[in-house]
Parts: C-alpha cells; structure tokens; sequence
C-alpha cells in the first residue's frame, strides 16, 4: 500500500515544498512593515572602514598654496639634476638662473598666502612627488642618457609649471592674484622656451602651427619646441626617460595642470 495519499508527492517532493515555505515566510518577514535592525548597508568582510579625507574647499588660498608647492617641486627636481654633474657649464649657469627664479616665485607667492591669513606650504607638492617626480628620477638608473634625460625632465617640468599657472589664472577669483599668476607663467614659459633651444635648436617652431603633425623623434622622446603654438596649453606634457626596457619601452608619463587630487588644502602641512 503507498505510504502517502497522493501517489505524485514523494518525500523529496516533500521536503523540497518545506524549505520553499520557510525561505518564503523569511522573505515576507523582512518585508514588513514593522521590522526593526539597522538600516545601513550590510559590509563584505571584517577590514575597517576606509579613513574620510577632511572636507577641502578650493579657495584662492589653496590654489596659491598650490603654486607655491609647484615652486618647490621645480627646486627639488634641479637640486636631483645638480647633484648628478651631468649637465655642462653653461646649462648649469641656466639651470642656476631658473632655481633664482623658482626661489622668488615661491617667497612672492608666500607674501600673497599670508596677506590672506593663510599658511604658506613650503616643500613639493606631495601628490606631484609621490606620483611623479619619484618614478621620473628612479627611471634614470641605468639611463643610456642622463644627459639627454635631465634637459628633458627640466623642460617638461617648466612647461608644465606654465601651463599650470594658465589654468590658475582662471581660476582664482581675485583680479590682483590673477595678474600675479600671469607673470609668472610668463616666466615659467620662457624657461621652457629657452630649454627647448637647448634640446632641440634646428626648428624653434612647432610643425603645428603650419598644420603639420607633430610626434617623437626616432628615440621615442617627445621633440620641444621654443614655440608650441600661438597661445599657451593647458594639455598634459608627456615625458620620456630612461633606458629600454626587455619590451623595447621606456619609462613614460605625463604632467597636468593642478586639479583636486593635487590641490594643497588647508588641513594639509608639510
């Protein structure tokens, strides 16, 4: 005689109907209306919670503070090519001109945070050094140039300082700060400038401004000219160091304008 009144339910059938009502009278459960627990998103796993970065508003402040890291990142990168003897007489008087320069912006730059009632920022921009200028000087070990690498580090570095003092002028809101930012990107631009005739003194000109193409030489380094275009860029400088590596490829990055990953906030110090 069959143990079960309907021969079609056997006791998996059984057991599997069960489960089905249990999970779905769980559902329905935390479904209502008046459950209580905690609202919040449950967590994968046991790590801490990621630290919360201080709220950082942009002001001009920040922005000049901004600037004066830049200084200081222009300083610690000549310091590094200084104290490789790599460069020759008269591009070390340059060279020494230029850190003249970079020494007086950044003491301008640190009356002008302190006429504010801010705190001046005295060393390199930390986001720029970690990411940047650490990589750049540890791809020159072993370079089948140092030479050749240390005018291009220079001159990407000058361009970039320029570029970025274009994109602060718009940015910062008093007319006064403006002009001050102006001048010396100017300055900065003239460095590039002069060390574009160093590197590469046969075309002062870039082919597009003639609506030519413009790329790398036969090295793969990017070839600077004296004069980019007809008005200032803000784009990312690309640069070029060190020796090939087993896949034929060279150390390669590109420097941008400040943007907030690389702002130097308030609550940030030395």
């Amino acid at each position: 005689m069959n143990q079960f009144p309907n021969p079609s339910l056997d006791r998996r059938r059984l057991l599997r109907s069960g489960g089905m009502a249990v999970t779905m009278g769980a559902i329905l459960a935390a479904c209502g209306s008046d459950r209580g627990g905690n609202d919040d998103p449950g967590r994968i796993g046991v790590a801490d919670e990621a630290p919360k970065l201080p709220a950082g508003e942009v002001d001009d402040v920040v922005l000049l503070r901004t600037a004066q890291s830049l200084e200081y990142t222009a300083l610690g990168v000549y310091e590094a090519a200084g104290s490789t003897g790599a460069l020759n007489a008269a591009e070390t008087s340059l060279a020494g001109r230029f850190v003249a320069d970079h020494t007086g912006h950044a003491a301008m730059i640190g009356a002008l945070i302190t006429d504010l009632g801010g705190d001046e920022f005295q060393c390199p921009n930390p986001f720029v050094g970690e990411r940047i200028v650490t990589p750049v000087l540890a791809a020159l070990a072993g370079s089948d140039d140092l030479h050749r690498d240390l005018l291009n580090i220079a001159y990407a570095f000058e361009a970039w300082a320029a570029a970025s003092y274009q994109a602060l002028v718009g940015a910062l809101g008093d007319p006064m700060l403006r002009r001050h930012a102006m001048h010396v990107g100017t300055e900065e631009n003239r460095h590039a400038a002069a060390l574009a005739r160093v590197i590469n003194p046969d075309q002062l000109v870039s082919p597009a401004l003639f609506n030519k193409p413009v790329g790398n030489d036969d090295d793969g380094f990017p070839v600077p000219y004296a004069v980019n275009a007809v008005f200032g860029k803000l784009s990312g400088i690309d640069l070029v160091v060190g020796s090939r590596d087993s896949d034929g490829s060279r150390f390669s990055t590109q420097l941008q304008t400040p943007a907030a990953n690389s702002f130097v906030y308030g609550y940030q110090a030395c």
